[in-house]
């Protein structure tokens, strides 16, 4: 076939050929990323980790590949993303730890320049189909190893923290990321379908709500319950309508209003407190303090936005400011939106319901694409990836999920089935495997 630049003039045949090696090779790279996505453990300088590599490496070589054809990168989230960079750095810049705010910026542009890279890469023909079916392997795969360490005992794998009790948080070092990443992974694998067997694929999500409950997170029972009632109430409106959808969610919602009229929810903490099981002591029995603990986290962080409301004390410097004014909980915000507004400032909060429009609008637009046609045939469920990023959203309320790297991995995914194929002379997906076009 002919490869055609960004303008439609064909390349010629030795640039077509290093083209093709070109995006071979940065489609292996981001298949290695996805793989290694929950590899975080050994943490290197600025808390980076093993995974950063090959997301590095994943830039570099796009960059490169789109150079060699003269192909320009589509940003699908810069508006916001400018925003959020920018009132990081104003922040940065004013605020008492300069330091720590400029080093928290360069993480994120980063981050943005991986969802920018992962976005064009994913619009080749077959590439998104390859991503997302590598990413729901892996999962499965990781979360069979952790699972097979918790049974075996093998306390370096299972990665049992002092600071955390027994909660298994395998190389992630953190329960709410951990917690986070096989709630994503749950909804991947459901919108790749990915393993191809059904059986196959029922032993994938046990495996990962097994890891789920190994790292013992409320928010990540929630954020699971969250995505699957979406998943039910999108299925209801497709077979439907809205009336069938409203009557689904009026049900779940007025289940839930009487499961807690029947049993309110401090009897049940204190039953789960006292109960000689450790996961129930560690989840239901601890979320009352939990939330005791956000909201002297929330008062504290609201006294720091006083000091400097224009622009915000800078971007991760909550934690240090609390510990060096010797408040009574000093942590870091654990909530993208508080985070946004006393870290950024009021423009911080701009950058962040621009980023959430903007994935809202795409995410719709991903779910009305006709089944079967452009990048939709590429992922057989696409309400998977929507709902994981619903749960996000919920998850931003008691954690910092701008930092998780998967997130940016589903923002450029749902980008790319929101658009159109380039009309670039590329064969469609179902040709790709004749052409030698696909990775």
């Amino acid at each position: 076939m002919t490869v055609a630049t960004a303008a439609g003039r064909p390349l010629a045949p030795a640039t077509a050929a290093r083209y093709e090696t070109l995006t071979r090779t940065t489609a292996a790279l981001a298949c290695c990323a996805m793989v290694m996505q929950p590899i975080l453990r050994p943490a290197g300088p600025g808390n980076s980790s093993p995974v950063d590599l090959l997301t590095v490496a994943t830039v570099l070589m796009s960059l490169l590949w789109a150079a060699t054809c003269g192909r320009r990168l589509g940003a699908p989230y810069g508006v916001a993303g400018a925003l959020m960079l920018l009132s990081g750095c104003l922040a940065g810049l004013s605020g008492p730890l300069p330091g720590t705010s400029l080093m928290n910026v360069s993480k994120e542009v980063l981050l943005l320049a991986w969802c920018v890279a992962l976005y064009n890469l994913a619009r080749r023909p077959g590439v998104l189909r390859l991503l997302l079916s590598v990413f729901a392997y892996a999962a499965v795969v990781w979360a069979a190893v952790l699972v097979a360490a918790t049974l075996g005992h093998v306390t370096a794998i299972e990665g049992v923290s002092p600071t955390e009790g027994d909660r298994r948080l395998f190389t992630l070092g953190d329960p709410n990321y951990a917690a986070t990443y096989w709630v994503v992974s749950v909804f991947v694998v459901y919108a790749a379908q990915r393993p191809r067997t059904r059986a196959v694929r029922w032993c994938g999500y046990a495996l990962l709500c097994w890891a789920l409950l190994l790292s013992q997170s409320n928010g990540g029972f929630l954020d699971l319950c969250v995505g699957l009632v979406f998943l039910a109430v999108y299925a209801a409106h497709r077979r439907g309508g809205p009336a069938a959808a409203a009557v689904v969610l009026l049900t779940v919602l007025l289940a839930v209003g009487g499961a807690i009229t029947t049993a309110p929810l401090a009897q049940v903490q204190d039953w789960a407190r006292l109960s000689p099981h450790a996961e129930l002591v560690n989840t239901l029995g601890r979320s009352g303090a939990s939330t005791e603990q956000r909201g002297t986290l929330v008062r504290e962080s609201l006294q720091l936005y006083e000091r400097q409301w224009m622009t915000g004390s800078g971007p991760g410097t909550t934690k240090q400011l609390l510990t060096d004014r010797q408040f009574e909980y000093a942590k870091e915000a654990h909530d993208d939106y508080l985070a946004a507004l006393t870290e950024r400032g009021p423009l911080g909060v701009a950058g962040l319901l621009t980023l959430m429009a903007s994935a809202a609008w795409r995410s719709a637009r991903a779910l009305r694409a006709p089944p079967g046609s452009g990048f939709a045939e590429q992922v057989p469920r696409p309400a998977g990836l929507v709902a994981a990023l619903l749960g996000l959203a919920v998850a931003g309320a008691y954690y910092e999920v701008l930092h998780f790297r998967f997130l940016w991995v589903l923002l450029a995914f749902v980008a790319v089935l929101a658009s159109a194929p380039d009309p670039d002379g590329a064969p469609a997906p179902a040709e790709a495997g004749r052409t030698g076009d696909a990775p």
